[in-house]
């Protein structure tokens, strides 16, 4: 029997970078002068989160700090962040990302689910911290193409947030839609990819940038992975 491992955040990352999934300039830090000096190489205010791979939950665990800028504010961050992991029994506390800031017109989850009986299936629905509250999502076997990823879409009960309601300007579809072909060829060509999470996917006007992506392997291949 195999035991489901968390992949390292910055493999994780890496893997998914390279399906041509883009994600906001980050940086993984172990010490408060270190997320000082990174924050200082990106531009505008940065977000905080722990990058512990046993801290599932990070905003309900307050391991997520946003909108922080300047050194006084960053150092402050990092100890909260850093704290809070260890009270949520982390192995692994001082693993903090730091990243820029980038709010996009909405937020949607992009991920991976491996069914016994019918392999991976890829799924797309309004993501953040909402996620499990709307259960808005539409799930397809993979792999899908850019013409089926954008029907997912249209299929969401909130798919005017996405489609410029109220005046708002409309989010780049087709961008949403190359992340899931993406993610969804993923699935099709890792079978050690048990489930992924790309939570949230910012949508912009132009482009989608993933801001916090999770892998779970099955544990059949070790690719720095650590024990769920």
């Amino acid at each position: 029997m195999t035991v489901p491992l968390v992949m390292d955040l910055v493999l994780a990352r890496q893997m998914i970078s390279g399906c041509g999934v883009e994600f906001a300039n980050w940086q993984v830090v172990s010490s408060a002068k270190a997320a000082v000096s990174a924050a200082a190489g990106l531009d505008g205010p940065v977000a905080l989160k722990s990058a512990a791979p046993d801290v599932v939950h990070k905003s309900d665990s307050g391991c997520v700090v946003l909108g922080v800028a300047g050194d006084e504010a960053v150092e402050k961050a990092y100890a909260e962040v850093t704290a809070r992991a260890t009270a949520a029994g982390s192995a692994t506390p001082e693993q903090v990302l730091v990243e820029t800031m980038n709010p996009g017109l909405a937020e949607v989850i992009i991920g991976l689910k491996r069914d016994e009986t019918f392999g991976a299936v890829v799924l797309v629905g309004l993501g953040g911290i909402f996620t499990e509250v709307l259960e808005d999502f539409v799930l397809r076997l993979c792999p899908v193409t850019e013409p089926e990823a954008l029907g997912m879409f249209k299929e969401l009960r909130g798919f005017s947030a996405l489609a410029g309601a109220r005046g708002k300007p409309h989010c780049d579809l087709d961008a949403l839609a190359r992340v899931t072909v993406s993610i969804s060829r993923l699935g099709n060509d890792r079978d050690d990819i048990l489930e992924l999470d790309l939570n949230p996917v910012m949508a912009m006007e132009q482009g989608a940038l993933a801001v916090d992506a999770r892998v779970i392997l099955n544990g059949r291949k070790k690719h720095g992975a650590h024990q769920a």
